[in-house]
């Protein structure tokens, strides 16, 4: 009988190790490498947090919060990444694999911010043609000022632009093309199609766009995801 309750203690002490400190750490570690892999965040940290802490063998975590400096989502270059959520349960199985499934989360919450760099580097990219351009957001809307080559010249243009969404994702429109050139008549900028600028299936946890507004120097983009 003694040795059964000695066994019992022990295995009741080695569930607690378990559980308080070796679980939350690997669910954590799985968490940071899904975002690292996902959406190539730099400089991650953060924690989860469950109570009564035994609870965590069965997937469910009351409280998650994790901060990054940068990330890459899908083209788009994002600053000041911070992922909050609550009440969320992960496969237990899945996360044993180290695959990161979420079952149900009440509140999940994403927030980024895309700088006029990311937002230089990414036009530069996108739009044929064009170099050096130099971005400014305001509230009411973008402005990029940039050169394009044409027949061994550097012209000057301003383009105008604003963002708007459909289909859940965010995209770039010029909306007005000004070149400083008697040339203008003869030159057309090789951009016939929106300039995708936040894709939503590139979200981490399919999460959903919740809105998107500009600031001075930068959009703030904020999405959720719940499953219940």
């Amino acid at each position: 009988m003694r040795k059964i309750l000695v066994f019992v203690s022990l295995l009741i002490i080695a569930l607690a190790v378990f559980t308080n400190m070796f679980l939350p750490g690997f669910i954590s570690y799985t968490i940071e490498n899904h975002l690292e892999k996902d959406i190539k965040a730099q400089n991650l940290q953060g924690e989860i947090q469950t109570h009564p802490a035994f609870m965590i063998i069965t997937g469910r975590i009351n409280d998650l919060q994790y901060k990054a400096d940068s990330a890459i989502i899908g083209e788009t270059e994002v600053r000041d990444v911070s992922l909050t959520g609550s009440n969320i349960v992960v496969d237990m199985p899945k996360l044993l694999e180290k695959q990161l499934v979420v079952d149900k989360a009440e509140n999940m919450t994403l927030t980024c911010a895309i700088d006029k760099k990311s937002l230089e580097r990414l036009l530069v990219k996108r739009i044929s043609r064009l170099h050096n351009a130099t971005v400014e957001i305001k509230p009411q809307g973008i402005t990029v000022q940039a050169d394009i080559p044409l027949l061994g010249n550097n012209i000057a243009t301003v383009l105008q632009g604003k963002l708007y969404t459909k289909d859940g994702n965010v995209y770039f429109k010029i909306t007005e093309f000004d070149v400083e050139n008697d040339l203008l008549g003869k030159f057309t900028i090789d951009s016939k199609e929106d300039i995708l600028l936040l894709d939503k299936s590139k979200l981490p946890f399919d999460s959903k766009i919740d809105s998107v507004m500009q600031e001075e120097n930068q959009i703030l983009i904020k999405a959720s995801a719940h499953k219940e």
